[in-house]
């Protein structure tokens, strides 16, 4: 079963985009992006329910540190990273890191999973609320229309580039009305014997990554100032073809 090497790419999709700034702007872009990328990892260095929990807890304790009077900052290269730019105007505030933090938590629950509505609310906290502090940080000026629907597509496509790894530590993936209609559940997703079930009941989640595609679009192009920050949402695309495409999500590798 492919698992982490969909998601421990070389160079993750925000990271490319970051790429593409001006050197200054994308030193404090690179230096969120860390940050995102060490919340995103934290299923992937915990397995217990109980060690995942006290990750994210110590994650939000540090967010805490960083913004007390005086501040506290953790040993720690995202903290550290983020501490170089805590006194600038447009960094991220405690809230902003937090919301992200609760959002990635949320989505590992499949009990919280209950339709693509939800989904699509977890996507707008955390994908959505990181590009909205990387567009600041890089200076741009999209529109909230653009943010939202690049947000959306470029959360979705990490999502389903982690089918194989949420599937397989039973982990939020499929929104449990999805998995009723097709008399699918949790665990017969875990066992990785039924691929074409299973794609049957990620099908709601392909579609709603199409949709917001599809309004991406429709909207005027990305600024070139914002692209750093929103150009990951170009590489969903290929994510939703290899999806489609797939005869084994399972086994499907999403690198480029």
């Amino acid at each position: 079963m492919t698992d982490t090497a969909n998601f421990q790419i070389e160079q993750n999709d925000r990271e490319l985009a970051a790429s593409f700034a001006p050197p200054v702007v994308r030193a404090r872009l690179g230096a969120f992006q860390a940050w995102v990328r060490e919340i995103e990892q934290i299923p992937y260095k915990a397995t217990e329910p109980a060690m995942l929990a006290m990750r994210f807890a110590w994650h939000r304790d540090a967010v805490a540190d960083l913004f007390a009077s005086p501040a506290k900052v953790r040993r720690h290269d995202a903290y550290e990273g983020l501490a170089q730019q805590a006194q600038e105007a447009d960094c991220p505030d405690a809230a902003e890191l937090v919301r992200i933090i609760d959002a990635a938590e949320d989505g590992l629950d499949p009990t919280k999973l209950t339709d693509i509505a939800t989904l699509v609310q977890i996507i707008d906290a955390q994908s959505g609320g990181a590009m909205r502090v990387a567009d600041r940080l890089a200076g741009g000026v999209a529109s909230d229309e653009l943010l939202t629907a690049a947000a959306r597509a470029s959360g979705l496509a990490h999502w389903i580039r982690g089918f194989a790894f949420r599937a397989g530590r039973k982990l939020a993936l499929i929104p449990e009305d999805a998995l009723e209609r097709t008399g699918f559940n949790v665990h017969r997703l875990a066992s990785g014997r039924e691929p074409e079930l299973a794609a049957a009941a990620l099908a709601p989640v392909l579609d709603a990554l199409e949709a917001e595609l599809a309004i991406l679009r429709e909207l005027p192009a990305c600024p070139p100032e914002s692209y750093p920050a929103l150009g990951a949402a170009r590489l969903a695309r290929a994510t939703l073809k290899t999806a489609r495409r797939a005869d084994d999500l399972y086994r499907t590798d999403f690198r480029p």
